[in-house]
């Protein structure tokens, strides 16, 4: 009889990898406020955003076949970026935010994937779950600032010390949170028919997205209680 083929034990390059990206995810939330405005901040985003994205690779290359798709991926977003920092205006910056689209785009599939198919909750189930979520916002944000970018009036900034930023960085970071999590503080309005509907979309994925993984945890939890 024919041997059945292992599954993989987890989606990661290696174990835990889904709790590195968390990790990232969560450094980047830490650190792009205190350098959103220095001098050479955009190089120290850049160096934590390709931090994330690497994350991201290892998160989801378990497999060679996801391993290579992956790194093919994010090649584009990364090589965009840093050649703006060396030369800039050599490569459209929308064609950065649309490859870190594609490829972030790719990893939630991946991670959501997981967790839909897992067959009992564990760290690495919950780990992605949480990521998940956070890279839906960091997600949106590109959405965010390509928006911005053709259509500089798409939102305003209702307060008068936030009327010179503009939509991108923590900026746009911080925007989609407020809108993936239905917490407006009134300080960024979308104006545009796109933007509010960016922001409408954004808004029910977060609410149909934790109502769909709190049903799916608790059932695994309840098929593991159950079988024990």
């Amino acid at each position: 009889m024919a041997r059945r083929p292992r599954l993989p034990l987890h989606i990661g390059l290696r174990r835990m990898s889904v709790a590195h990206l968390v990790a990232a995810l969560t450094a980047m939330f830490v650190v792009l406020p205190f350098v959103d405005q220095l001098a050479y901040g955009h190089f120290v985003e850049s160096a934590v955003f390709t931090v994330v994205l690497l994350a991201g690779v290892s998160a989801v290359g378990g497999t060679r076949r996801t391993l290579v798709v992956a790194a093919l991926l994010v090649a584009p977003a990364l090589l965009t970026r840093w050649i703006n920092h060396l030369w800039p205006g050599l490569v459209p910056p929308e064609l950065n935010l649309l490859a870190a689209f594609v490829f972030v785009g790719f990893v939630i599939a991946h991670l959501f994937r997981f967790v839909m198919t897992a067959p009992t909750v564990d760290s690495e189930v919950l780990c992605a779950a949480i990521s998940v979520y956070l890279l839906l916002a960091v997600l949106w944000s590109f959405l965010y600032t390509l928006v911005a970018h053709f259509d500089p009036d798409a939102f305003a900034f209702t307060l008068d010390a936030e009327r010179s930023r503009s939509m991108s960085g923590f900026t746009a970071i911080y925007f989609s949170f407020e809108a993936i999590t239905t917490i407006a503080f009134g300080d960024v309005m979308p104006v545009s028919n796109i933007a509010r509907m960016l922001v409408l979309l954004e808004a029910v994925t977060g609410m149909f997205y934790m109502t769909i993984m709190i049903a799916r945890l608790v059932s695994l939890y309840s098929s593991g209680q159950k079988s024990a």
